[in-house]
């Protein structure tokens, strides 16, 4: 008999502890640290031409997206597509002693290819560039009404050159022996987190 009460007393015991145990919830999943990463490669046009002086300009990109990594591997991954963007600066020149400044209303929209034969977009806001030296940083927001990555930072780091470094351009511009800069290329690494 008091073997039996025993087993009953243990299993009244475990059954006690197996239920007053809170069960550890699962972990929420971290975001990816990148979700899609594409090349740019685009046309560049300084409206007035970059010179000495600073001034308000705007910087018109249009061009091709491509050797896109994609985290989604489903039938909507994006396999490329283009770009257009319109920067608007307060200040933009090729004098190193003056800062760029964005100015309102900046906007960027890529529209994406996706590997099923359908496309989507994606606009950009609240852009901010910095240092725009032949390289520099520019980010923003896709706006939630994208109907691809509705809520994404954009991430681009920006490499521009012309006939040669938009550096060595600005330089003979500074120097008085070039031309303002109407006109240049573009090369980007764009990354969607």
């Amino acid at each position: 008999m008091s073997v039996r009460r025993s087993a009953v007393t243990v299993s009244a015991v475990l059954a006690a502890l197996c239920t007053a145990v809170t069960p550890v919830a699962d972990a929420a999943p971290t975001a990816a640290a990148e979700i899609l990463n594409c090349t740019v490669n685009a046309a560049v046009t300084f409206s007035p031409p970059l010179s000495a002086s600073p001034e308000a300009t705007t910087v018109a990109i249009g061009g091709t997206v491509s050797g896109c990594l994609d985290s989604q591997g489903g039938p909507t991954a994006v396999t490329g597509g283009t770009v257009t963007a319109t920067l608007k600066f307060g200040t933009l020149s090729c004098n190193p002693l003056t800062p760029p400044a964005m100015a309102p209303g900046s906007t960027a929209t890529f529209t994406w290819n996706l590997k099923d034969g359908t496309q989507a977009s994606s606009t950009i806001t609240d852009i901010a560039v910095v240092d725009v030296d032949g390289a520099g940083t520019l980010t923003g927001t896709v706006t939630g009404s994208s109907t691809r990555l509705a809520g994404e930072n954009l991430t681009t780091v920006l490499n521009i050159d012309s006939d040669q470094p938009i550096l060595d351009n600005c330089v003979d511009v500074l120097l008085g022996v070039g031309q303002p800069i109407a006109q240049s290329t573009l090369t980007a690494d764009a990354a969607f987190s």
